[in-house]
């Protein structure tokens, strides 16, 4: 009678425990039976490549998240995308509940390992960047309207960014607000041989996992543009990317880079994409791209007023 009673207690407490537990969440299948990524997903935070340099960790408090997010936006440029003023853009991104100061997570200080090869590449990108206005090829590819924050590995700025997925049995297709077309990514087959700026790429499963695999980067432009410090690839970059649905509104996208020439080691970021339920729309960025005539003449006007050297 006495081991009856305590087998029951115990039973009621187990119960008890599984009833305050949340309820696993169990990702939606395709009609192909595969998890369901398809519909539009947003990013919409602060947070960039790499930590601020006076940050230390790459997860924080939500009151230190506060307060790292207003300092940014007080030292922020006062020519920025109208899209953070416009919106609101206030806050860091959280991934599965933290929220993360930078999107790098290793190495652990959130800093890009670059080699003395890649700081030596850094630096002449970042002087093209600042002074090469002489003519349209010299400018990032991004400008150009030749490659987009969807190419391998997906990048973020601080503004509004949705980005659509689309699958079928044998191919992933992802494209965004932006220029030259959408990204696709085909299952189960050998990636193709033919270089191109946005790589080869091929998919398959891991469990409730997408995984993607891309190399043989026609680097024309070595740089990678997005919130911060470029990434820098190379025709024998490797990156591989992951997605995870973790809930009805998360996508949790994490990618490591691997390319010896550049990095002293692979190197891995990770960022949430939440759930969007607006239109997402076309660039049309060669459309009358007034940006480049612009840039040109004004880059063109600053040297020709700069005091000689």
């Amino acid at each position: 009678m006495r081991l009856a009673c305590i087998a029951g207690a115990l039973a009621a407490a187990t119960a008890g425990i599984a009833a305050q537990q949340p309820a696993r969440y169990v990702v939606p299948r395709t009609e192909f039976g595969r998890p369901d990524f398809q519909g539009v997903w947003e990013t919409q935070f602060l947070t960039m490549l790499e930590p601020p340099p006076n940050v230390k960790a790459v997860t924080v408090t939500a009151e230190q998240a506060r307060e790292i997010a207003a300092d940014m936006l007080k030292n922020a440029p006062v020519l920025t995308d109208p899209d953070t003023a416009i919106l609101g853009i206030n806050q860091l991104a959280v991934v599965k509940g933290e929220y993360r100061t930078g999107i790098v997570v290793d190495p652990p200080d959130g800093r890009i390992p670059f080699t003395p090869a890649g700081l030596e590449l850094l630096a002449k990108v970042q002087d093209r960047n600042r002074n090469g206005f002489d003519d349209p090829e010299q400018r990032p590819l991004s400008e150009r309207c030749l490659e987009n924050l969807v190419y391998a590995p997906i990048r973020t700025v601080p503004v509004l960014l949705p980005r659509q997925i689309v699958q079928t049995r044998d191919y992933v297709v992802i494209t965004a607000e932006d220029v030259p077309g959408p990204r696709i990514i085909p299952l189960g087959v050998p990636a193709a041989a033919l270089p191109s700026v946005g790589g080869s790429s091929s998919g398959h499963w891991d469990g409730e996992t997408l995984v993607i695999e891309t190399t043989n980067f026609l680097a024309r432009d070595p740089a990678r543009a997005g919130a911060g410090r470029p990434i820098l690839i190379t025709p024998r970059t490797l990156i591989t990317e992951r997605f995870t649905r973790v809930s009805a509104t998360e996508l949790v996208y994490r990618y490591t880079v691997r390319d010896a020439e550049m990095y002293t080691q692979p190197w891995t970021g990770e960022f949430s994409m939440t759930r969007h339920d607006g239109p997402i729309y076309e660039a049309a960025c060669h459309e009358a791209n007034y940006s480049m005539t612009n840039m040109l003449r004004g880059g063109r006007a600053h040297d020709k007023d700069a005091p000689p050297k």
